[in-house]
């Protein structure tokens, strides 16, 4: 059997191109992944969009779920705040922190805080 060349100008043995076939089947696959990471987007609480990297996006994901649990906030570094001893700040990174509060039937997420809008949305800090 002699190589012949494929419509995609590739050449090979067999009836199709396998590199075209196999490109095909990557590109499916991310737009697959893609989808599904879009449909736990809409099911989380929080709008975790603005974080960017997905290891980030899991990670904040497993620390709202731990401590919603009944984790303790100090596992992941979360601190309680001297303004108001019912708000905790537990940094996701760097850049990002996830601020929850308590509240009678526990301790619940409210937001997702880039580094510059946490520092200056602190009310109890002086300028």
């Amino acid at each position: 059997m002699s190589k012949k060349t494929f419509p995609c100008g590739h050449k090979g043995r067999g009836k199709y191109c396998h590199r075209c076939e196999r490109e095909r089947r990557l590109a499916e696959a991310k737009i697959k992944e893609k989808n599904e990471r879009e449909e736990l987007f809409e099911s989380d609480r929080l709008n975790l969009r603005p974080l960017q990297h997905a290891s980030l996006i899991d990670k904040a994901r497993k620390i709202i779920s731990d401590i919603e649990q009944g984790e303790h906030y100090s596992k992941y570094k979360g601190k309680k705040l001297r303004y108001d001893r019912n708000v905790v700040s537990v940094p996701v990174n760097q850049d990002y922190r996830l601020i929850f509060r308590e509240t009678e039937s526990g301790i619940e997420v409210q937001e997702l805080l880039n580094h510059e809008d946490y520092n200056v949305k602190k009310p109890g800090e002086k300028t």
